[in-house]
């Protein structure tokens, strides 16, 4: 029997804006004194909310905001993988081995990272999972000689 446990932080992403005025690389929003952008919402973090979206305002005119790069993380990812071999032996040299795989053995989801744009109607909402994240069983038979 063997088994896996991936346990991952997200990774970093920076918020934006638009509608800066003036010549920037990037627009992002002001940062609202007294609040972190990467907290948690009340209530706690889910995908309808995964940070404290109040946390920022629009920039201030000609300026192309003063909220740093990758302030936020997006969702961590936990897997749990397990496997299972039994060998039956056929002759002294021969034998068949069966090996059941799972991956995701728990089905968690592997969500994506927020929309990160202040503009957009779903700001701060997960709305996508990793794909080929769900559950997966496999099955085999192997011959050894």
């Amino acid at each position: 029997m063997n088994g896996l446990l991936s346990l991952r932080t997200g990774v970093p992403f920076t918020l934006r804006s638009n509608g800066c005025q003036g010549i920037w690389n990037a627009c992002r929003p002001d940062l609202v004194s007294g609040k972190d952008p990467s907290a948690a919402p009340e209530g706690g973090r889910r995908p309808e909310q995964w940070f404290d979206t109040s946390a920022v305002a629009a920039p201030a005119p000609l300026t192309g905001g003063n909220l740093g790069l990758q302030t936020n993380n997006a969702p961590a990812t936990r897997v749990l993988d397990m496997s299972i071999f039994k060998d039956f032996p056929i002759t002294e040299r021969v034998r068949i081995q069966f090996r059941a795989e799972g991956f995701n053995v728990a089905n968690t989801p592997q969500y994506g990272t927020p929309n990160n744009n202040r503009q957009d109607a779903n700001f701060g909402q997960v709305t996508s999972t990793a794909a080929g994240s769900e559950r997966k069983y496999q099955f085999a038979l192997r011959l050894q000689f």
